[in-house]
Parts: C-alpha cells; structure tokens; sequence
C-alpha cells in the first residue's frame, strides 16, 4: 500500500510542477527571453542515430534557429519556419509525450519530436513562426 501512495504522490506532484515549468515557460517567451523545454529527438537523417535522445530544446523567441541540446548528441540546430506532419501513435513514449514529425526547410529529412503534450503549442509556435511566441 505504501508503493502505491508514494507512486501516486510522485505523479501528481510531477503534474503540478510540469504544469508550473509550462506556465513560467509561457511568460518568459512572451516576454522575450530564452527558455530550455524538455523534448527527445530522433532524426530520419541517413546516418543519425534512430533511437529518441533525451535533451532540451533551447529557444528564443524571434530567433531564426531553435537549438537542441543532449549529452549524447552535443549542439544541433533546427532552422525555423518549417512544417509539422503527424507521426504515428505508436510511435509515442507514453500518452503524455506527444510525437511529431518537423521538416525544416529546405531539407528533405524530418526530425521527431517528442515533448510533453503541455509544450507542444509553444514548441510548434517557436518552430513555425518565432515571432508569434512574443507578445505583440
């Protein structure tokens, strides 16, 4: 029963503080300032590794390029104003990371994303449209 109650506060306690992170994360990209979001990445690209790496997008709001950051692959760039396509649901960690697909501009190979489902709007607004995470 103790296993129970203190995987139950983990998860609630986890939910409240993720939903903290995304509402913070929310004022400083309307502020204009820099933010880290928790995501994992895999590549299509020939030649990449094709399992999901763990790490943190870092973006700024108005910025031509979103970074990502791991320990595993080092410092990639993501040039922004490409366009997100649907991946598989199978292909999800779990139910609360959603999976998409980003094709960059002017390349032929998407890049995978998953990031939790409450910073998912903010990720595609920073990919899409940097300008659009500022407040007007």
């Amino acid at each position: 029963m103790g296993e129970l109650a203190a995987e139950l506060a983990a998860l609630f306690a986890d939910g409240f503080l993720r939903r903290l992170h995304v509402a913070r994360t929310r004022r400083r990209l309307a502020a204009g300032r820099p933010v880290r979001v928790p995501c994992a990445v895999r590549s299509e690209r020939p030649g990449r590794q094709h399992g999901y790496v763990n790490g943190r997008l870092h973006i700024t709001p108005g910025a031509a390029r979103v970074g990502f950051r791991s320990r595993v692959l080092g410092h990639i760039e993501l040039a922004c104003g490409g366009t997100f396509h649907e991946t598989e649901p199978d292909a999800w960690h779990s139910q609360d990371w959603a999976a998409t697909a980003y094709l960059p501009p002017g390349d032929g190979h998407p890049v995978l994303l998953q990031v939790d489902s409450r910073y998912l709007p903010l990720v595609r607004a920073a990919l899409v449209d940097p300008r659009a995470v500022r407040k007007g």
